[in-house]
């Protein structure tokens, strides 16, 4: 413990950032109002980084020169007073310090390491990036980084990313932003350049609809989107957009697109649209007819109907009473039985006798009713593919086997009263979908 008992001129500029902080172990004699010496208190403006700086000092780090020069000004605009209720002018105790400025290494660089990774401890190559401390690039890492995958790790003043065409693109992109210039490897730049060449010339590299013609995808696949939609024209266009993430179609020109969906109602648009496979449309805005008729109108059927144990035999009345409007019943399946004991388990289970709801399921099929909790085996084996799964609700969606036989496919409509009451956890997409 440093014990002062020559003049008060021996403060240091440390010594005063850690008063303030509350952090102090200082003790001297003759000094006036010594009891007042460890009552500061942190003005809201800057008592983080004030607090932060004083715990560095405090276990031994010296300052950096801009260290210094921001607290320095921080004690005299925001604590002078303080420090003059304590008979100490801080003004003539800012530039004594405790320590000579601690070097920082102002390295910047964008490498490719062999890296032994601290979770998995295997020995892979990592696309690393070293740079003093920075707001500005910190705050494009940080984004980066959380939508990163969970093998980022940070150490040592260096961010480890996973090697890949995307986080080259993104940290180079980073790197070149900022005033202090990176030295980028060569390994990097090959890649960042191998990029950029796919980024300028897109229609050659990456699968779309370029012109009303399907490229960059093999000739198998594109029989198969033939037979599924049709050649692509101004009328069926929409249905490529909608099924882009099914068959991996990435570039498309959006006025065509919007052109294609021109006489598409409202909710369709929303739908085609969405920003991930799984959307939540909200049964107070849209009823179960909009919802329907949309899905007519994409041409999404066949429809995998997922009920919850609670609700079961009211939802199925509901849908059954409106698809038999439109689909004949020998198209329909449940696939379930309610136990006994459970709610509605007799009515639920006549219904389905007397509606004539037992079914086959084969390819042809259009419409096929399974519980949240289980997952029928047949339904795996039947040849049935749903070109959309639909909950009534999304309290019941946990995680099973159901929820992971959902989340397969492109289209995932939750339809729910309450956007906040039951969230649906979409594991594929990483995200709560809640409206």
């Amino acid at each position: 413990m440093k014990v002062f008992t020559q003049s008060i001129n021996d403060l240091t500029c440390e010594d005063c950032l850690e008063l303030v902080a509350g952090i102090s172990n200082l003790k001297w004699s003759g000094v006036a109002k010594l009891q007042d010496l460890h009552s500061f208190k942190l003005h809201p403006d800057n008592h983080r980084i004030m607090f932060s700086i004083a715990k560095q000092v405090f276990r031994g780090t010296a300052l950096t020169q801009k260290q210094h020069e921001l607290v320095k000004s921080l004690l005299v605009e925001y604590y002078a007073d303080q420090f003059k209720e304590r008979d100490i002018d801080v003004v003539e105790h800012v530039d004594n310090l405790r320590f000579p400025y601690r070097e920082v290494n102002q390295e910047h660089w964008l490498k490719v390491l062999d890296v032994k990774h601290p979770k998995t401890y295997v020995e892979t190559k990592m696309l690393v990036i070293r740079f003093p401390f920075n707001k500005k690039v910190i705050s494009r890492i940080d984004e980066l980084k959380n939508n990163s995958d969970k093998d980022y790790f940070y150490k040592d003043h260096k961010h480890y990313f996973p090697l890949t065409e995307r986080n080259v693109y993104k940290l180079v992109t980073i790197a070149r932003r900022f005033r202090h210039k990176f030295d980028i490897d060569n390994e990097v730049q090959t890649i960042f350049d191998k990029c950029m060449e796919y980024e300028d010339n897109r229609e050659q590299y990456l699968p779309g609809v370029y012109d009303y013609k399907i490229k960059n995808i093999p000739d198998l696949a594109v029989q198969h989107l033939h037979e599924d939609i049709g050649e692509v024209d101004v009328d069926n266009l929409f249905k490529y957009y909608d099924r882009r993430r099914k068959y991996g179609l990435c570039e498309f020109d959006i006025m065509s697109v919007t052109d294609s969906m021109m006489g598409l109602n409202a909710l369709s648009k929303q739908l085609i649209d969405r920003p991930s496979t799984a959307v939540m449309v909200n049964s107070k805005k849209w009823t179960l007819d909009n919802l329907l008729d949309s899905l007519f109108e994409m041409d999404r059927l066949p429809i995998a109907v997922v009920l919850d144990d609670e609700t079961a035999l009211d939802t199925l009345i509901e849908m059954h009473r409106r698809l038999t409007l439109r689909i004949p019943t020998e198209q329909m399946s449940v696939m379930f039985r309610l136990d006994k004991g459970k709610k509605d388990a007799d009515a639920f289970n006549q219904f389905v006798r007397d509606k004539a709801l037992n079914n086959y399921v084969d390819k042809n099929t259009k419409v096929v009713y399974i519980s949240n909790n289980k997952l029928p085996k047949p339904l795996l084996k039947s040849g049935f593919v749903p070109k959309t799964c639909f909950s009534y609700g999304g309290k019941g969606l946990t995680f099973n086997n159901v929820t992971q036989y959902i989340q397969q496919h492109d289209l995932q409509i939750v339809y729910e009263q309450d956007k906040s009451a039951s969230p649906y956890w979409n594991r594929t997409e990483r995200k709560i979908i809640n409206g």
